[in-house]
């Protein structure tokens, strides 16, 4: 088991969606043209985050991050408070299964609505994972599911990437999950979070995956960003 620090966790609630969707599932970070540095946001320290922590993207596209439960999170440092595969230096938010925490999934919610996005992620505990991300409507109605394998060991830069987009503007949330051989599954961190804001390639048809609904929404995130969007109108 690799040492991590002191991690905690954020809320969202759960729901069943019938948003079925064409997703494209992809391990390639360099089609994403925008990211979140969890250390510019928040400082690598390790750190206690109140839920939900609002971040800004290189390319001034906001929202929020953060875990299941209204727990709080801690942000950690691949080569210091991490010693796993993400690239050295990079910022982590990981959910502190292994540290007391509730095992949970992490989740992301932007302001405005983008083509898709991704992260490196890694299991705590050293072996073979698999890692989940599914996104969502405006209504936090799962829209579709990519699922890959990685491998957590101590090999900094080779990390597992992965993310999910569409051909519209429809996203409006996304949620990681890994499960690997640790007795608190899901105990896993992802590191930079990448966003695509412009309209991606059109893909080979045998690349594109029609998947059910996810049974995770994000009704307690979605309470707050419509709340904002009325008052906004009013």
């Amino acid at each position: 088991m690799k040492k991590t620090f002191l991690l905690c966790v954020l809320s969202l609630a759960l729901g069943i969606g019938n948003a079925w969707a064409s997703i494209i599932g992809t391990t390639n970070p360099s089609l994403f043209t925008d990211s979140v540095d969890w250390c510019v946001q928040y400082g690598c320290s390790g750190q206690q985050e109140p839920p939900p922590s609002s971040w800004s993207s290189v390319w001034d596209h906001t929202g929020e991050v953060g875990l299941e439960d209204l727990q709080a999170f801690y942000v950690l440092r691949q080569g210091s408070s991490w010693n796993g595969n993400f690239s050295s230096g990079m910022g982590l938010i990981y959910n502190g299964a292994a540290d007391g925490n509730t095992p949970t999934q992490i989740a992301a919610i932007f302001d405005e609505g983008l083509y898709g996005a991704g992260a490196y992620i890694e299991s705590d505990y050293w072996g073979a994972f698999t890692a989940t991300i599914t996104l969502f409507d405006i209504y936090d109605l799962p829209m579709g599911s990519f699922t890959t394998t990685g491998t957590s060991n101590g090999n900094p830069g080779t990390a597992l990437f992965i993310g999910g987009y569409i051909s519209t503007q429809d996203v409006w949330a996304v949620e990681f999950d890994a499960t690997g051989t640790g007795p608190y599954e899901p105990d896993f961190a992802i590191g930079t979070l990448d966003l695509e804001t412009n309209a991606p390639p059109v893909p080979e048809p045998s690349t594109l995956l029609l998947l059910g609904p996810s049974l995770l929404g994000l009704l307690g995130f979605a309470r707050r960003r419509m709340a904002r969007k009325n008052k906004e109108v009013v």
